[in-house]
């Protein structure tokens, strides 16, 4: 696999951060805060994930999903040991939550992963992190868009890194997933297959191979 060019996802995060509350304003649901410090956790967690691209490491392997979860861990609290003292006990909670809920997500991907467009693929692995009960404690919608471009650069897809034009879309979207499960059984399955269509659709028209290294 190619990896990722860290400068030009930060450069697209950035100008995200400095449009945020403009975009926020335009959500059919508002988000919490984005802050500097969510910006420069994401970019340390995209250079955690070209250190496995190295290695060659298969994030849904048993080792890799170790490395999965500290995906989420950088997410939050970035790679300071300080502030990891700090959100021991929570990122321990973390932790077993994924435990409990990445089995039937991971054993989808490997049922998929090689006969799946990679649109579907990706889109897969998200709509089942972000719907209700969520994959992780917190941060499913930026860890779960990291995993997503590593799926989706798995299958020789470019990636797709939030920017400004394209973030009110993808935002709504993920909004919709992350709601349609809601307890009702009949309401999702009628629903659930339309918001994934939709984002399959929005991810091949969005990604962008200037967020990866050139060979």
């Amino acid at each position: 696999m190619k990896l990722f060019e860290l400068r030009a996802i930060e450069d697209s995060l950035q100008a995200f951060l400095a449009e945020f509350p403009r975009i926020n304003d335009r959500l059919a649901i508002r988000r919490e805060e984005l802050t500097p410090q969510m910006v420069d956790n994401i970019v340390e967690a995209y250079r955690f994930l070209n250190t496995l691209l190295e290695k060659e490491m298969d994030l849904f392997t048993p080792a890799g999903l170790h490395a999965l979860v500290e995906l989420n861990h950088i997410v939050l609290c970035g790679v300071e040991s300080e502030t990891r003292e700090q959100y021991y006990e929570h990122l321990q909670e973390t932790r077993r939550t994924f435990i409990r809920q990445i089995r039937e997500i991971k054993d989808w991907v490997l049922k998929n992963r090689k006969e799946s467009n990679p649109w579907r693929l990706a889109t897969g692995f998200y709509s089942r992190a972000l719907s209700r009960p969520q994959l992780f404690l917190e941060g499913n919608h930026r860890t779960g868009n990291i995993v997503l471009n590593y799926l989706l650069i798995s299958r020789e897809s470019p990636p797709y890194i939030v920017s400004v034009d394209t973030a009110p879309t993808y935002l709504d979207i993920s909004g919709d997933i992350k709601f349609t499960e809601n307890g009702n059984y009949l309401d999702t399955a009628l629903r659930m297959p339309g918001h994934r269509k939709r984002f399959q659709a929005f991810l091949r028209d969005t990604v962008n191979p200037e967020f990866l290294c050139p060979r």
